[in-house]
């Protein structure tokens, strides 16, 4: 009988490029992980991946299994999602998809009142970029995603749940506490990667004024809002992140909010799920709770 849990260590090996990281994504240890990949390579009769002391590549025939094998992970959760509906009504599981801001500073408390109501359900929150969260509900890994930015999709249902403020942060040496739009072209910027939605948001506003990308003084790219926060308490330049992810830093004066003269950056957070997506007992119970409680 073939090894599910194989399967989905070699997926998270392949996606992260990295033992150490699957590990640590799997809660498992790193040396579990390479006993796995290497009896799986030994069961197919075939190598997956050309392994070095920095970098862990597919072979050939890795991302040929890749796509297969991340269709048959998708079927066979389908499947248990579909098991545990008959074995438990009241029972069940969820996995949300989420970008870092509702992620961190929003789901949880939803998700701690919705398992006060339902006990039996366990939810597997996932916290990643608005668009690794929409390309992976896309692929069907997500029933639901909440996430900081729209993307025009056919296949895409987004429904509007809450509102964020984007703000511009600095050491708390920062001399000034509001500049223009024209020194914000000068200042040191810490950005976002691209898939981020605060990212995109930010970029919005400013294209509507005649900013662009281009004009920035960038002195670096950061992964998450925390290595920002991070990035601009020792110095290193001002960041764009999300008020709700700063309040704590501004209450204790670990770092200062700068205005923008004439610019003040909001959003929506919207929930997203594939149009016509049939859901679980479960997953229908929290997409009710959630929108009547974001919303």
């Amino acid at each position: 009988m073939f090894d599910w849990r194989k399967l989905q260590i070699f997926l998270k090996v392949y996606e992260t490029k990295s033992f150490s990281q699957a590990a640590k994504e799997l809660y498992i240890s790193q040396p579990t992980v390479t006993i796995h990949i290497q009896e799986l390579e030994k069961q197919l009769g075939l190598k997956l991946f050309e392994r070095s002391t920095r970098n862990v590549i597919p072979t050939k025939v890795g991302h040929l299994f890749y796509e297969y094998g991340s269709k048959l992970w998708q079927v066979w959760t389908n499947l248990e999602r579909e098991l545990i509906n008959f074995r438990d009504p009241e029972g069940g599981f969820i996995e949300l998809g989420a970008s870092t801001i509702p992620g961190q500073y929003i789901l949880p408390t939803i998700l701690r009142d919705f398992r006060n109501l339902y006990p039996k359900v366990k939810i597997f929150l996932r916290v990643t970029d608005t668009q690794d969260v929409i390309d992976r509900i896309i692929a069907g890994f997500y029933e639901l995603g909440v996430v900081g930015a729209k993307v025009e999709h056919r296949q895409l249902v987004f429904i509007p749940c809450c509102e964020d403020e984007i703000i511009l942060i600095a050491p708390k040496e920062y001399a000034k506490d509001e500049i223009s739009l024209s020194e914000l072209k000068e200042v040191p910027l810490i950005s976002r990667e691209p898939g981020s939605g605060t990212w995109r948001t930010v970029i919005k506003y400013l294209s509507e004024v005649g900013i662009v990308p281009s004009d920035f003084n960038i002195v670096a790219e950061m992964s998450s809002t925390s290595a920002v926060k991070s990035g601009v308490r020792v110095g290193l330049g001002l960041g764009f992140v999300s008020k709700r992810a700063v309040e704590l830093e501004l209450g204790l004066g670990l770092i200062k909010e700068v205005k923008i003269k004439e610019l003040q950056v909001k959003r929506c957070f919207f929930i997203v799920h594939l149009k016509n997506k049939k859901f679980t007992p479960a997953c229908q119970k929290f997409l009710k709770f959630l929108r009547k409680n974001l919303t």
